[in-house]
């Protein structure tokens, strides 16, 4: 704000603008309607001291200020701010020249006394319109310049009345000019105060959340982190809409880097991070980097179906990505993830830590099955696993007899299992298989 004359820079004019323009306003427009009263009020003077000028002092007052002024209380809350100052100045250039017309045009020695309206107006449009600075600042330097040429024009007028006139007219235009600065310099400084508070407080707010993104986001791959999915899971407390986490680990990730080094291994982890952002729910999902080579998804309001077309997906994605890995040493030639699942369906609550647990049990039954395939745990429910091992081919989800030499000791609950290999049964169907066989 320049000292002077107050005036702000533009960008901050125009937030001054949108910030206090309706109130300003509103302002204006009640002001300007008080002074319409007492401006017309001043009829009463000119009858008692100036009765010839009776009839033009009212022509004046009630057929040219006032519905002008009128208008314009009407109006002011339509006008943009420059406009809507510049339009009240002027109005008060024509207030303030009525009392200047009538006494230059009254030869009596009384006009002198109603000479005080004019000064009266002055203090009326710089204290209670509060006219910005530079504003009061032309209409006070115009009424005076008029003022001092009224007095000179009265030759009947004695020179000291017209000596003591000309110096109220200066001491009053100073004082008025003070005060205007005083009040409007106060406003103003305390304005640019309350912005730099609401900006820093701005500031800070988006400080806080470029530092809870970057707290919350993975350096490496840019999806969300440990921290991120944590709170992303205490959110879903309670929640009985379908829930559903998947936990993806990279197979034999530390022989890809034994075998092509840190850097590779960096790229590889990035590329297959932007395939599982790329193939989750079109962002509804919360895709995070568990720790070292693992990945998770959170889905929330789903159900059985659509956490099997995402699987689908991610697993075909993963497989077209098409990432060579010849030191595995199983036999594959590229990189594979292994994926366990926990669903909660819907109208079951289930916590975190049951989530965790579940999701965490099938990605290492996942791994016991020779890798490369899916696990799906339906809490509470049954285990089911697709056949096909083959990379980059989906199994279907199919009840079958199991083979004997992938049979492995019965789980711990009952859950859904998806795998890419050898089908294998859940261990009731696994212990009659076994007796048949015996038989």
């Amino acid at each position: 704000m320049s000292r002077t004359l107050l005036r702000f820079s533009r960008p901050v004019s125009a937030r001054f603008e949108i910030d206090t323009g309706r109130e300003r306003a509103l302002h204006l427009r009640r002001t300007i309607l008080i002074g319409l009263v007492f401006h017309n009020a001043y009829n009463l003077t000119t009858a008692l001291l100036m009765p010839g000028m009776l009839p033009l002092a009212m022509g004046l007052r009630l057929l040219l200020v006032t519905p002008i002024g009128l208008l314009l209380a009407w109006s002011v809350t339509r006008m943009s701010g420059p406009r809507r100052e510049r339009m009240v100045t002027a109005t008060m250039l024509l207030v303030t020249a009525v009392p200047i017309l009538l006494f230059s045009l009254e030869h009596e020695t009384v006009s002198a006394v109603c000479y005080i309206e004019y000064p009266l107006m002055m203090v009326f449009a710089t204290m209670m319109l509060v006219l910005r600075f530079p504003h009061a600042l032309i209409l006070t330097g115009l009424s005076a310049a008029a003022s001092f040429a009224s007095i000179g024009l009265r030759s009947d007028l004695s020179s000291d009345l017209a000596l003591c006139l000309a110096f109220q007219t200066l001491t009053g235009s100073f004082f008025v000019l003070y005060g205007n600065h005083q009040i409007e310099g106060v406003r103003r400084r305390a304005y640019l105060v309350s912005l730099r508070e609401i900006l820093r407080s701005a500031g800070l707010e988006q400080d806080r959340r470029v530092l809870t993104v970057l707290s919350e986001t993975d350096a490496l791959t840019g999806l969300a982190n440990r921290r991120a999915l944590d709170s992303a899971l205490a959110a879903t407390a309670g929640e009985t809409r379908g829930i559903a986490l998947l936990m993806i680990d990279v197979d034999h990730f530390k022989r890809f880097n034994d075998a092509y080094g840190h850097p590779a291994g960096d790229a590889c982890l990035r590329r297959i991070a932007e395939s599982l952002s790329g193939e989750t729910r079109n962002g509804r999902d919360c895709v995070a980097r568990y720790g070292g080579e693992e990945f998770s998804i959170l889905m929330r309001g789903c159900d059985a179906r659509a956490v099997d077309r995402v699987v689908r997906r991610l697993r075909a994605g993963i497989a077209g990505l098409a990432i060579p890995h010849g030191g595995r040493g199983d036999g594959h030639g590229l990189v594979t993830v292994s994926i366990g699942i926990a669903v909660a369906g819907s109208g079951r609550a289930t916590s975190a830590d049951e989530l965790l647990r579940e999701a965490d049990g099938a990605l290492y039954e996942a791994k016991r099955h020779g890798r490369n395939c899916h696990v799906v745990r339906y809490i509470g429910g049954a285990t089911m696993m697709p056949e096909d091992r083959r990379l980059g081919r989906l199994g279907a989800m199919r009840r079958q007899p199991p083979r004997v030499t992938h049979q492995t000791a019965a789980p711990t609950k009952m859950a859904s299992a998806t795998k890419v290999g050898p089908l294998i049964k859940p261990p009731a169907l696994a212990s009659e298989t076994n007796a048949a066989l015996a038989r």
